[in-house]
């Protein structure tokens, strides 16, 4: 019997012991700077290129599926995720989420398709100028506004205005990063922020996990950290995953995951974003702990045909808290391996060294590691999380002219 081959486009390299957990094989293409000789060496066909370049990326796996042909193209990873759609459809195999896919990667998208569906109203502007962004700001009466690049991520580029005096330099921080795509302009939702992880069969949804999440508040809202199961009340929760529901309908998602973001507003939950992703920060990691739920190999299953692998949770609840030190020298860092003995840890990364200088926290990006901890409940697993990560002492100085 032939062995099932798949191909990956992008990622970050936890998808490839799951398709050999499920024996499948797997050819790879992958962007320069997450390129390694381990990927290379367990893949059928490995290829470091641009895999945006359709053209490229086209012309490459055509001939490598005439001579061994794939039965699924998956992206895991966030710019892989277009062209991974379109090679589906060009090679004519499973992996075409295409509709949902750019339904998602721009936000002005998004938020012209839910509002056709009157579903999560939030009042908004596309803003080609900073003083459309401003006629905006004054149209809100007093109430701030998010400003965010279409097609980011990582949190890069989103900044809240709460008057027109910060307009100017915020609007200026957006654009560096949106670049010469105009700026989403958002009213600005109060109220907590949560994630939702829903997993994907063939046009059939299920909503498989909610998790809170810890940001740095104004002006950047980079995530600080995660914690699980969300402690949500029955109705909040039924409103939450409701909304989820109608949402991936409404986008067309077809199969695979999807990581939506929402705030629990006072009139209700509302959609922020989505991508039809797993959700990065180790949430997916943190879904397969508590839920049992692994949506990277019941994403591969279903595109292949296969039976669902079981769901077997290994913890009642789990948080994770990022080192995110900014603006800093680091002078001398102690206590990693005492973190990472601490009760409930399974693991401490830190990329804080001796000599590092440290700038403004921009994105998810600009943080030093994490430490990922177990516990009885969310309160217990939180509590783990920000002890360990406090074990970790750093010595720092401002640095002289921080940006």
């Amino acid at each position: 019997m032939r062995q099932q081959h798949i191909l990956l486009v992008g990622g970050r390299g936890h998808e490839l012991p799951k398709a050999a957990a499920l024996g499948v094989r797997h050819s790879m293409v992958q962007v320069p700077e997450r390129a390694s000789d381990e990927q290379a060496a367990l893949a059928v066909r490995y290829a470091v290129l641009d895999y945006r370049n359709l053209d490229e990326l086209l012309a490459l796996v055509r001939d490598w599926h005439a001579t061994d042909p794939f039965d699924a193209v998956l992206s895991f990873t966030e710019y892989g995720l277009d062209p991974a759609s379109r090679v589906a459809r060009d090679l004519g195999v499973p992996g075409d989420n295409l509709t949902a896919v750019v339904a998602t990667r721009d936000k002005t998208r998004t938020r012209a398709l839910l509002d056709r569906h009157r579903l999560s109203p939030v009042r908004h502007r596309v803003c080609a100028t900073e003083a459309e962004a401003g006629d905006f700001l004054a149209g809100l009466g007093g109430r701030a506004v998010v400003l965010k690049p279409p097609s980011g991520g990582l949190s890069e580029g989103v900044y809240v205005v709460e008057s027109e005096a910060q307009l100017a330099e915020r609007w200026a921080w957006t654009k560096a990063v949106a670049g010469p795509e105009p700026v989403l302009a958002e009213e600005y939702l109060t109220g907590p922020e949560y994630s939702v992880e829903s997993v994907s069969r063939h046009g059939r949804h299920e909503v498989v996990m909610v998790t809170e999440k810890l940001t740095t508040g104004f002006p950047g809202f980079v995530e600080l950290g995660h914690q699980v199961p969300a402690r949500l009340g029955a109705g909040e929760l039924d409103a939450v995953e409701k909304l989820v529901l109608e949402f991936l309908d409404v986008i067309g998602q077809r199969t695979g995951p999807v990581h939506s973001e929402l705030r629990l507003t006072p009139d209700g939950p509302r959609l922020i974003e989505a991508q039809t992703r797993v959700g990065g920060d180790q949430i997916w990691e943190m879904c397969e702990l508590v839920r049992g739920a692994d949506q990277i190999t019941e994403t591969m299953s279903a595109l292949l045909g296969l039976p669902d692998p079981p769901r077997v949770p290994r913890a009642r609840a789990a948080a994770i808290r990022f080192f995110a030190r900014e603006n800093v020298r680091v002078r001398h860092v102690e206590g990693i391996p005492e973190a990472g003995r601490a009760p409930g840890v399974l693991r401490v990364v830190c990329g804080l060294r001796s000599g590092r200088d440290l700038g403004p926290l921009l994105s998810s990006d600009s943080r030093q590691g994490y430490v990922l901890c177990t516990g009885d409940t969310t309160q217990d697993a939180v509590a783990r999380a920000e002890a360990a990560r406090d074990l970790v002492r750093v010595d720092s100085a401002p640095l002289a002219a921080a940006p």
